[in-house]
């Protein structure tokens, strides 16, 4: 069940609620205008649709009328049809055969006939008839009376008589389109009229080929609004009010009828001044619509599904981190009241916290592995270039050059006062900042107060490197001068071409500084210079020899094998006598015993006789270099010993005297002869927190203690725990412990 726990998220439901509702708003908008602007542009569309079709309609018709128009023209200016041609027995014939040939001429005509006002007879292509019989007999009008229709005939302008129900003389009920026209055309005082008869279902099938699959009604109605044709396809618009149906405005509108929607198109022609008019049930209208509205709504539905899959899944995406951040930060606390987002914020407060005491933690231990690493250089710990490199980087600090050498700074005092240990750290502290000649250096505190180092690399080699190195000797002997009061000595290993052999330039450098004694305070010992006599009678380089001894001394087994493999490989090459190679071997064996007894490792110095009674060369260098070893090894553990009791010294000495009100780190490194931001490392490395908040831990535990157990004043007690601001205090003790000191007293008696 454990995979289901996400749906009870309320804030994986916002997140999804929050998603939808970006989605949905937006997409309602466009998906109903969308929706609307297709479907009224379909709409629109096939109602142009119609209108066109209607305006087909009415120009067919128009053309058909002036076709009858023309052959009436045509017939009045016919000589083979006037009065007495027609009327007369041997030409009477030839006028009915024409008129057979202008019936033929028109295929919407039915019938024609002729009428002259000056007889009552009517002429057509069958022959002549009496009125009375062509009422009565031949057609039959229901709602043509004879004297109506002889007023008809009389007529002065074009006339269409509204569709009559005719019989025939089939028996057959036809509708009928009755046009009257006056001849001759344009006469003001005419002499009979054209009659054309044109069947109203031919009319029908016009329209109806013309507007195609229609399923309403269109109607043909003449300058009175009287139907001349109609093509009827639904009955209930067609017993509907006249009224509503005729209209007076042109194009497309709607319209009521029986409590449905009709829409509705007309069309007016110019010519004849007819009307042409479509009425189509809606419903039936948007039938056609109906494909496109399932497609469109079937688009939009899916759209609508598809966001709110997609909506789940990006708030299921985007819940994931935070869930992943909740359960790594949550820690199994109980916070129910509390959604995610603020578990996190509350467990990021705390981290945030924690991350600015660490961040202050790291930048008080930051100088300390600067010189942790500083001091591994100069004893040669590391041999990897690369990784040296990479450690430099690491800790910002600059001294990449071309050549390398190491110097040490001795002060003669031992007596220092605490400005002027103040003063010394300070020039430890920014020689780094220096601005010395072609060179960059970094300074590293050798433990005691008496003397530090300096590593600095010549940034290009301008000439002669001892010139070089000379140089920037005397720009740091002047610098040294100027900031402090008394004037150190200097000595100065060799030079070294990289960062790995650094070590063998500080061994130089100590080794010079053996002679410190030769020369006066404030003098620059090189190395090269306590080796003017470069051999003894029969010996080797005396360098080679003091740079034995005091890698000895420093415990660097490194330096030290490498020392005596030279000088065991000088002698070969030299073709000295055997009594004056033993001589230098019984030297060297002199010089490490002598070097081994100073340092007080006298157990060490064992089968002192096997070592004078070598067989071999080889045999000798394996012995020396089996001892060394052991020696070297057991120097390094002598010193972490001596500086494992001297931090014990240090947090005894804060513990006895944390309650004196002057005690201070400048105190402290004046009474065990180092410096201030050494004591300051050591006392963070060591408790965790720096001097300030460890004195006070001590000074508020033991407040406490004698708050419960003394019947001291409380100001007693704070006087003499060493603070001299009661109040500054008693707010201290409260942010500490969240109550007064007076209130710690009452709770805990």
């Amino acid at each position: 069940m454990s995979k289901f726990k996400w749906l009870k998220s309320r804030l994986l439901y916002k997140y999804i609620v929050s998603y939808l509702l970006i989605f949905l708003i937006p997409f309602s908008v466009l998906s109903f205008i969308v929706y609307k602007n297709s479907v009224s542009s379909l709409r629109e569309e096939i109602e142009q649709a119609n209108i066109s079709k209607l305006e087909q309609v009415k120009q067919l018709t128009d053309g058909r009328m002036n076709e009858l128009k023309t052959l009436a023209a045509r017939i009045s200016y016919d000589p083979r049809l006037t009065p007495y041609m027609v009327s007369d027995d041997y030409y009477g014939g030839e006028a009915i055969d024409e008129l057979k040939k202008y019936k033929a001429n028109s295929s919407i005509i039915e019938e024609l006939f002729v009428y002259y006002h000056s007889k009552d007879i009517l002429y057509s292509t069958n022959g002549s008839y009496p009125l009375n019989v062509l009422l009565e007999r031949k057609y039959q009008f229901e709602d043509w009376e004879k004297e109506q229709f002889i007023e008809e005939l009389h007529t002065n302008l074009p006339m269409i008589k509204s569709a009559e129900n005719i019989i025939t003389n089939e028996g057959n009920k036809e509708r009928v389109v009755a046009y009257l026209f006056p001849i001759a055309p344009n006469n003001p005082t005419p002499y009979g009229t054209v009659m054309f008869f044109i069947k109203e279902s031919m009319m029908n099938d016009q329209m109806e080929t013309i507007l195609g699959d229609f399923e309403g009604n269109a109607y043909i109605l003449n300058e009175n609004n009287e139907e001349v044709a109609a093509a009827i396809h639904d009955e209930d618009i067609a017993q509907s009010d006249w009224d509503k149906i005729i209209g007076n405005k042109q194009g497309i509108d709607n319209l009521d009828i029986n409590g449905n929607e009709y829409s509705r198109s007309t069309v007016k022609s110019d010519d004849s001044g007819w009307t042409f008019v479509t009425i189509l049930d809606t419903e039936q209208f948007f039938e056609r619509l109906q494909h496109t509205k399932q497609l469109i709504l079937l688009i939009i539905t899916g759209i609508f599904v598809l966001g709110i899959v997609l909506a789940v899944y990006l708030g299921r995406n985007q819940y994931k981190p935070i869930k992943k951040l909740f359960e790594l930060t949550n820690g199994g606390l109980n916070n129910e009241n509390k959604n995610e987002l603020e578990t996190i914020q509350h467990r990021i407060s705390h981290i945030y916290h924690d991350y600015q005491m660490i961040n202050e933690t790291v930048d008080l231990q930051q100088p300390f592995a600067r010189e942790q690493l500083l001091v591994r250089l100069l004893r040669g710990d590391i041999n990897d270039e690369k990784e040296i490199e990479k450690m430099l980087d690491t800790l910002h600090i600059p001294i990449k050059a071309e050549a390398y050498f190491v110097s040490i700074i001795f002060f003669e005092e031992k007596n220092v006062k605490v400005n002027e240990v103040e003063t010394r750290e300070k020039v430890l502290k920014d020689f780094s900042e220096l601005a010395l000649t072609n060179a960059v250096g970094q300074a590293v505190n050798l433990l005691y107060n008496d003397t530090f180092a300096l590593i600095i690399g010549l940034e290009k080699r301008q000439g002669n490197p001892g010139e070089d190195r000379g140089k920037v000797i005397g720009e740091v002997q002047y610098y040294m001068r100027e900031t402090l009061s008394s004037e150190p000595t200097i000595s100065v290993g060799g030079i070294c071409n990289e960062k790995k052999s650094i070590n063998r330039s500080y061994i130089e450098a100590l080794a010079a500084m053996d002679y410190k004694f030769m020369y006066p305070a404030g003098s620059i010992i090189n190395f090269e210079d306590i080796s003017l006599e470069q051999e003894q009678v029969f010996g080797y380089p005396r360098e080679e020899q003091i740079k034995l001894v005091q890698s000895l001394k420093q415990g660097d087994v490194a330096v030290a094998k490498e020392t005596l493999t030279d000088i065991f490989s000088l002698h070969t090459k030299k073709g000295l006598p055997l009594h004056a190679v033993k001589l230098i071997y019984y030297d060297i064996i002199n010089t490490v015993i002598k070097t081994i007894s100073d340092l007080g490792l006298r157990n060490h110095i064992q089968n002192i006789d096997k070592l004078a009674e070598f067989s071999s060369s080889e045999q000798l260098h394996r012995d020396l270099l089996t001892m060394i070893q052991e020696v070297c090894k057991e120097v390094a553990k002598d010193k972490e010993s001596h500086n494992d009791q001297l931090r014990k010294n240090i947090l005894n000495y804060i513990q006895l005297h944390f309650d004196q009100y002057d005690l201070s780190l400048g105190k402290i490194a004046v009474e065990f002869q180092l410096s201030a931001s050494y004591v300051s490392r050591f006392i963070k490395d060591q408790t965790g927190v720096n001097f300030s908040e460890y004195v006070q831990e001590l000074r508020m535990n033991y407040v406490k203690q004698q708050l419960v157990k003394s019947n001291d004043s409380i100001k007693q007690i704070v006087l003499n725990v060493g603070y001299k601001d009661v109040a500054n205090f008693t707010r201290k003790f409260k942010k500490n412990v969240g109550i007064t000191p007076g209130q710690y007293r009452r709770f805990n008696r």
